[in-house]
């Protein structure tokens, strides 16, 4: 069995084959998930809020900051940017309008992560985001695969 990273919340991790990465139990969390496969070079960066404050203490933990932080680890490490393409898990809606502002922390974390690609010229090749269910994800960096477990049912490849 290959290497098993458990990427965190508020966490980046860039790594090759035999490597693989995983984010588990992501809720309103989004996994921005980044892949150059000419280099076989993968990232994946676990965010918990949208955006971050002007003074904030870790840019992990924030889609639209984390986002960009990954994409500049990737071309740090040989990837180049034209080949590197993304894919999205998570943000879904677990905080049932209690709070509008809780409640639209997935959605929020989507657009920030898109925004954030769309500005830097990365493709979105797939997502299994939104809804109302937890995920997990696995990042097989030897080819590329993205397997998405759905709480209480499924498994995916994206």
């Amino acid at each position: 069995m290959n290497d098993l990273t458990v990427v965190g919340i508020a966490q980046l991790a860039v790594s090759r084959p035999p490597s693989r990465l995983a984010c588990l139990g992501l809720g309103s969390c989004v996994a921005i998930i980044l892949y150059d496969p000419v280099v076989k070079l993968g990232g994946i960066v676990h965010v918990l809020l949208p955006k971050a404050p002007n003074h904030y203490d870790q840019a992990e933990k924030y889609a639209d900051t984390g986002t960009k932080k990954l994409v500049d680890e990737m071309i740090k490490e040989g990837a180049i940017k034209a080949r590197i393409f993304a894919r999205l898990v998570g943000g879904a809606e677990m905080f049932k309008a209690v709070n509008l502002a809780i409640s639209n922390i997935g959605r929020d974390n989507i657009f920030e992560a898109r925004k954030v690609l769309h500005q830097n010229s990365i493709r979105i090749m797939a997502e299994e985001t939104a809804g109302k269910r937890g995920r997990s994800v696995y990042f097989d960096l030897d080819i590329g695969k993205v397997t998405v477990q759905t709480a209480f049912g499924g498994e995916k490849i994206i």
